[in-house]
């Protein structure tokens, strides 16, 4: 996240979503989002409206060093003092409604729906929690062996990633993503399997040598409709190594679900790099979502002092953090969909693809972490262009995910609640 503390307003019921995409096909090519339409669109806000990136790379800023570094037309390590237009809320519609599904976690960062309507939420200091039928097991489903030094102060070490097999029915496999300090600090994915009120069987998939003392790990991860698996990696408090793609930190992973290269990624053949780095030049990418058919991959961005965003992830870009050391021309390096001066924290995202929430479909969810946490709600246009940002509800902090009965699901970090938003008789 950004830096900066931790605040908790509440939650209300209001409503609706934001979103992140794909990877798979072109890059380049434009997703089959269903846009809203002008009668039912939950933002409706004109593009005119939508915050931009207020300064463009070039050659007329000056040339990015350690002392004077630039990254989207501004030095990454200052305050931009440039003041973000205030929030678009717009209410969910009627027949829409936020519900409490579930309650009594302790800092929970993440979850993942299962097919049979079982849900899986992962608390930081490494329990994973089954939640059936809208109601918490009192035992936990699995125990990682997580690093998780709970001091009080803001830190995103512990358990903070999940992730299930596309070949769940068959294999019951999950993924989970954690600092451990057995037998030494580092970073891992691995991979567990299911027994129904339970799981078993670790087995380590990756292991990244790092000792962050505080933040930037990252964690998400995310299957590409080809089977291949993403994971977004943070800087892990080393930002000259977001430039080196030699190194996995600060990066957006793709590998096989057993931990081996794919062989089109984009550095595979070239000497020195880490042949694992899909995209590079990441401080914090928080989350991100795939979008099916297209090929796009969308990711939540944490900057230093704000300037937060939410960006398009393309093969083999460089989205220009820490600012200086870069791998390659300023004017290289990639913009960002949506900028925010001020600190948001851009947490956990996921593109709303079900039927089920029908005047929501086509959606861009993301969680804000500061400011009491609020759920945002991206629009696109019938070309795939942005279209609009607004906020639908307050209070989703960590992670936002679509449940197995196509409803939307949120989590609340501070409250240890997890909210829904639903339609039709309460069940």
């Amino acid at each position: 996240m950004v830096r900066g503390a931790w605040t908790w307003l509440g939650i209300a019921l209001l409503a609706c979503a934001l979103f992140a995409v794909a990877c798979g096909t072109s890059s380049e090519a434009r997703p089959p989002i269903t846009p809203f339409t002008n009668e039912h669109s939950p933002t409706g806000t004109p593009v005119s409206q939508v915050q931009q990136v207020a300064g463009t790379p070039g050659a007329r800023l000056p040339t990015p060093s350690f002392e004077n570094p630039v990254r989207w037309g501004y030095n990454p390590r200052e305050y931009t003092n440039v003041p973000d237009k205030l929030p678009v809320f717009r209410p969910l519609t009627a027949g829409y409604r936020i519900e409490t599904y579930a309650a009594g976690l302790q800092r929970p960062t993440g979850m993942v729906s299962l097919p049979d309507g079982r849900l899986l939420v992962i608390e930081q200091q490494g329990e994973v929690r089954l939640i059936e039928d809208g109601v918490l097991q009192r035992d936990p489903y699995y125990v990682v062996d997580a690093y998780f030094p709970d001091s009080g102060d803001v830190i995103e070490l512990g358990l903070v990633g999940i992730t299930i097999d596309p070949d769940f029915i068959t294999n019951r496999y999950l993924y989970v993503y954690y600092t451990t300090a057995n037998p030494h600090r580092r970073t891992v994915l691995a991979r567990i399997s299911d027994q129904g009120t339970f799981a078993t069987g670790l087995r380590e998939i990756m292991s990244l040598d790092a000792d962050p003392a505080c933040c930037h790990i990252s964690g998400s991860m995310r299957f590409a409709p080809d089977g291949t698996l993403f994971v977004a990696v943070g800087d892990h408090q080393r930002d000259a190594d977001a430039q080196d793609i030699g190194t996995p930190f600060g990066k957006i992973l793709r590998i096989n679900k057993d931990g081996t290269v794919p062989r089109d990624n984009p550095f595979v053949n070239t000497q020195a790099a880490d042949p694992r780095v899909w995209a590079f030049g990441l401080r914090n990418p928080f989350d991100f979502a795939i979008e099916p058919l297209s090929g796009r991959i969308f990711a939540t961005e944490n900057g230093y002092l704000g300037q937060d965003a939410v960006l398009e992830i393309k093969k083999g870009k460089n989205y220009g953090w820490p600012g200086y050391g870069l791998a390659g021309p300023l004017e290289d390096m990639e913009q960002p969909l949506l900028f925010y001066n001020e600190p948001i924290g851009p947490a956990g995202m996921e593109l709303y693809l079900d039927a089920k929430l029908e005047l929501l479909r086509g959606s861009l969810l993301f969680c804000q972490f500061h400011r009491g946490g609020a759920l945002h709600a991206v629009a696109f246009d019938a070309q795939g262009e942005l279209a609009g940002d607004s906020i639908i509800a307050p209070g989703c902090t960590s992670d936002v995910t679509t449940g197995s009965d196509g409803f939307i699901y949120f989590l609340d970090y501070v409250g240890g609640i997890v909210y829904r938003i639903a339609s039709g008789a309460r069940s």
